[in-house]
């Protein structure tokens, strides 16, 4: 009856013999590690003793030293060697291996009595090389479970930018989705738009909105910034627009309004540039204010290009209880009026070179007796070409208007 717990006693012994063994000279753990750091200078001490105890005339407490340090070292291997048969799956395998021969030698010579141990302790040597080599596979498990940690997390990181890209041109589509396709159908009226934003989502945008009298407004707009920050300042500038729009009578008070709610909602004190018109089909009168946005162009049938006055204005969201003061033009039958944000005038070559006003000039008097939407290609591709292969600094928009094209 007593035999059982015995058993027991002698398996649990040998299980925590195991684990001790396997904590000890596994080279990838810390413990590990440092075992084989302590053989490492114990070996180095040993063959510097070898070489000093060499020394002729060595004075009675120096040979005592190194003694007492043969004995510690000795302990020691000895220790190892048999931590390591215990752990060697093929023990005899191990007894007769290079790495367990090598160790059998460097300590027996010394329980072997009247055998001088200064011939073979040079073996020891070999067991240094041993060791590093131990080291060195140490350090490219370390370095190898480290390449493996980064992989993993280089893993991690792709998916999750893979899922913010996704969800970026969601909201890219999203924004686009909520600019206007085409023109409303008025009779005497043709108009066209386009914008090609500089990161993922653009902080530029334009609006064509249909008003109760049969009136249409067009906006043109540029959020300071680019990306996700503007892309929100811009869609509640947008939102505010054509709510307001609907409401006032005139663009002066819709770019007023909607400047007080910019003024209240801008927790990243953003702004943005405002171009509001409003054109009676049936006359070809254009009613508009500016707030702060680039001075819009009027192609006149006869090929001239002016600019629109009324600039100046404050730009939305800066400050409070703003004027926005309104002008009026007449346009005539054949005239084009063109809205742009800077991102046309400052689009840069690889030259560091400006597009310009006056290039956009030279193609809106060039090109522009035809249809709205074929001006806005034609600058677009003007634009572009000159752009080359620099990289695009900022959102680039624009719109135009013609009225009662013939």
């Amino acid at each position: 009856m007593n035999a059982v717990p015995a058993v027991r006693g002698v398996r649990a012994v040998r299980k925590a013999v195991h684990s001790f063994t396997d904590l000890l000279l596994q080279p990838n753990t810390r413990v590990g590690r440092a075992f084989d750091t302590l053989i490492l200078w114990l070996i180095v001490l040993s063959v510097v003793s070898v070489v000093v105890e060499t020394t002729p005339n060595l004075p009675g407490w120096a040979i005592r030293a190194f003694r007492i340090e043969e004995i510690v070292v000795v302990v020691v291997f000895s220790a190892e060697y048999l931590l390591r048969l215990v752990a060697a799956n093929k023990k005899l395998a191990f007894v007769f291996s290079f790495q367990g021969l090598v160790d059998l030698i460097s300590i027996a010579p010394f329980y072997l009595g009247g055998i001088d141990a200064r011939s073979v302790r040079a073996l020891r040597l070999v067991r240094l090389v041993r060791v590093l080599k131990l080291q060195t596979r140490s350090l490219e498990a370390t370095v190898a479970e480290r390449t493996r940690e980064l992989a993993d997390k280089n893993a991690s990181l792709e998916k999750a930018q893979a899922q913010i890209n996704a969800e970026l041109d969601v909201a890219k589509a999203l924004q686009i989705a909520i600019l206007p396709a085409t023109f409303p159908a008025k009779p005497g009226c043709d108009g066209a738009a386009r914008m090609i934003p500089a990161t993922t989502m653009g902080g530029d945008f334009y609006d064509f909105i249909e008003l109760p009298d049969g009136r249409i407004g067009l906006v043109m707009a540029d959020v300071s910034g680019k990306g996700v920050p503007a892309a929100f300042f811009m869609a509640v500038a947008l939102t505010n627009l054509r709510g307001f729009a609907v409401l006032c009578s005139g663009p002066g008070e819709c770019v007023a309004r909607t400047n007080e709610v910019l003024c209240r909602e801008n927790p990243m004190d953003l702004f943005v540039t405002v171009f509001y018109a409003v054109i009676d089909p049936a006359t070809g009168v254009l009613t508009y204010t500016n707030g702060g946005h680039n001075p819009p162009y009027v192609r006149r049938a006869n090929g001239s290009v002016e600019a629109l006055g009324g600039t100046g204005g404050l730009v939305l969201g800066a400050m409070p209880d703003v004027e926005y003061p309104e002008h009026t033009v007449q346009l005539s039958p054949g005239d084009l009026l063109v809205l742009y944000t800077d991102g046309v005038t400052e689009a840069f070559n690889p030259a560091d070179e400006a597009y310009g006003t006056e290039r956009l000039i030279a193609e809106v008097e060039a090109h522009g007796g035809g249809p709205a939407a074929a001006l806005v290609e034609r600058i677009f591709h003007s634009v572009t070409t000159f752009a080359g292969t620099a990289p695009q600094s900022d959102d680039i928009t624009l719109a135009v208007l013609g009225w009662d094209l013939r």
